[in-house]
């Protein structure tokens, strides 16, 4: 079976993340901007992304996994102290991909200096949608391969 974690997070990658991130750029450049220079930026935006997706695969999955296992115990919320390195990266890819196209929330509170736990809520209702959308089985991307 395909990598349904990887599935969704290409789906979020090609769909979200690279749509806002060309958007902006287009919006950033000026009139005097030449075209060529806008179409490098646009390339580089776009290996950029893919290659974060790329380093950040392995937490989204797990962080969809953490949700889904704080789901069934009736957690609306996953805590995640960046202090801990994989809880960071978790975070990172969780915000990254989920926060910033609202289909997750997430809320933090901070722990030491320039340290923070943050709480992330999946919409399960609308990440659902988007896994539909790419032909994702969301049951199967969220389960615990181990």
């Amino acid at each position: 079976m395909a990598d349904e974690p990887r599935k969704l997070l290409d789906y979020i990658v090609r769909h979200f993340v690279l749509h806002d991130e060309l958007v902006s750029i287009d919006l950033d450049a000026s009139a005097s901007d030449a075209g060529d220079a806008i179409e490098m930026d646009k390339r580089e935006a776009v290996q950029r992304e893919l290659t974060r997706a790329d380093d950040l695969a392995a937490a989204f999955a797990d962080g969809l996994v953490r949700a889904n296992r704080a789901r069934s115990r009736g957690q609306e919320e996953i805590e995640l102290d960046d202090r801990d390195p994989v809880h960071n990266q978790v975070a990172d890819a969780m915000i990254q991909f989920l926060v910033s196209h609202q289909l997750a929330a997430s809320r933090s509170e901070p722990t030491t200096k320039y340290h923070y736990v943050y709480h992330i809520a999946v919409d399960w209702d609308r990440l659902r949608e988007v896994a539909d959308e790419a032909g994702v089985d969301l049951a199967q991307a969220v389960r615990d391969g181990s």
